[in-house]
């Protein structure tokens, strides 16, 4: 009997860890936009997410599921099982509490999983028309074109021969800011397609251009953005062509569509169209969200604030709402209010560069030039991670260190920010912010006048 009872007990760490590992991994099945996420970026740039791309190509989203769930599961269940083996070579005295440790951990770590996976679970969208532009996608036909970095991306894990007719991620980064140079490789090897996907505002100089030319025209609009073609029919109405599974979805995809509207000005369609999916799915925190963010586009700030408040009832967790919510008030001088909905964001709200920037604004406002540095330096990390233009973030940060008498922390950004894309004024301005720092650094070291030396 004393044999068998060691040998349940020696059990329980592995059902332990089974347990707290099955746990921890069970948001990865209802957070399907992070899945595709981590497909995408695995087709793209191999790593740990390389695995989630061949769950994706195995068994779509299901399989890309699965695949980022093993990658949490199988290093919590390894860690536990260590650690239980260590518990059992305990000295007898220190077993009991070891063994009562184990197990208060499994269970802290199991509960939080499942905590996680029901917040998840309520903002999971699962159809993947409302998370990557499948339909522009399909619809792009052949020949050569140009996708923006988002639609790329999207095309590489869902479409790869088109992806393999566009130009690649660098050269994209290099065109799609600038018409001419658009042009130009437009004439050196003719695209026949234009795919942009949300989010669009990089892509506004391009699309402006575009509607200078007759001869590219607006096949498709929908929930997720937006296909040009050579000499095809417009049609620019966004239309829900294909039914979706609940009213729920249907909703957001108007939701969604509403704010590709607005991208293209058609501000009135737009409204209806929100105010369509308002209807559909009254109180839904993710079409609320939306409507917030629409409102927040067209500067109606009251409304703004009454959407996010809605949704965060409804959702606490809603980062988009939060962030919405903070902006309305910083907007509306709430400048207190608005720095404390801005730290009640979540932690893994710190990556997002639109939060970052809401951040270092609402620090600005509250004259607290140690918190806006510290927002605008997580800025200046991410854009250098990601290769991105960091000159309006250096001139941000000289300024910040400048108002913290920080001289010399103010001329190291400036001169990164004259390093920089600047226009002539641009360039003069900062060189004079500087010479005006280091003039007044030489004032504060010399000596007092009239004193020896």
């Amino acid at each position: 009997m004393a044999n068998d009872h060691s040998q349940i007990i020696g059990k329980l760490p592995v059902a332990a860890g089974a347990l707290a590992a099955v746990a921890a991994a069970s948001p990865c099945f209802f957070s399907r936009a992070e899945s595709l996420r981590a497909a995408m970026d695995g087709s793209a740039r191999g790593g740990l997410d390389r695995l989630a791309a061949t769950g994706f190509a195995l068994a779509g989203l299901p399989g890309a599921d699965v695949a980022r769930a093993l990658c949490v599961a199988l290093p919590v269940f390894a860690g536990f099982v260590a650690v239980g083996w260590l518990v059992a070579r305990l000295p007898s005295r220190f077993q009991t509490p070891g063994r009562l440790g184990f197990f208060a951990i499994a269970l802290a770590i199991a509960a939080t999983g499942l905590f996680e996976a029901f917040e998840a679970a309520r903002s999971d969208i699962r159809d993947i028309r409302l998370l990557a532009p499948v339909d522009l996608l399909e619809k792009a036909g052949e020949g050569r074109a140009f996708l923006n970095a988002s639609a790329l991306a999207a095309a590489r894990l869902l479409s790869p021969g088109l992806a393999s007719r566009a130009p690649d991620a660098r050269s994209i980064g290099a065109i799609a800011f600038s018409p001419v140079r658009w042009r130009e490789e437009d004439r050196r090897a003719p695209f026949q397609a234009i795919l942009l996907a949300v989010p669009l505002e990089d892509s506004r100089p391009l699309v402006e251009m575009l509607e200078s030319m007759p001869e590219w025209k607006l096949t498709k609009l929908d929930n997720r953005g937006l296909l040009y073609r050579r000499g095809t029919a417009e049609n620019s109405q966004p239309g829900n062509e294909t039914a979706f599974g609940n009213k729920r979805d249907s909703a957001l995809h108007d939701a969604q569509a509403a704010m590709v509207l607005h991208f293209l000005g058609k501000n009135n369609d737009a409204r209806e169209m929100m105010a369509q999916a308002r209807r559909a799915a009254p109180g839904n925190h993710l079409v609320l969200a939306e409507s917030a963010t629409l409102a927040a586009a067209l500067k109606q700030w009251p409304a703004t604030k009454k959407d996010a408040e809605l949704a965060l009832r409804e959702y606490p967790s809603s980062i988009q709402a939060r962030y919405l919510l903070a902006l309305a008030l910083l907007e509306t001088g709430k400048i207190s209010a608005a720095a404390d909905e801005a730290a009640a964001l979540p932690a893994k709200a710190s990556s997002i560069p639109s939060v970052l920037w809401l951040q270092a604004r609402i620090s600005r406002e509250a004259n607290d030039p140690t918190a806006e540095i510290t927002a605008l330096e997580k800025l200046l990390v991410l854009a250098q991670k990601q290769k991105e233009e960091a000159t309006i973030i250096h001139i941000h940060l000289a300024q910040a260190w400048a108002r913290r008498g920080f001289a010399v922390q103010a001329l190291e950004n400036y001169n990164a920010a004259l390093k920089g894309k600047l226009t002539p004024a641009q360039r003069k301005e900062l060189e004079n912010a500087g010479h005006t720092i280091q003039e007044r650094a030489s004032r504060l070291n010399s000596p007092a006048e009239g004193s020896k030396p």
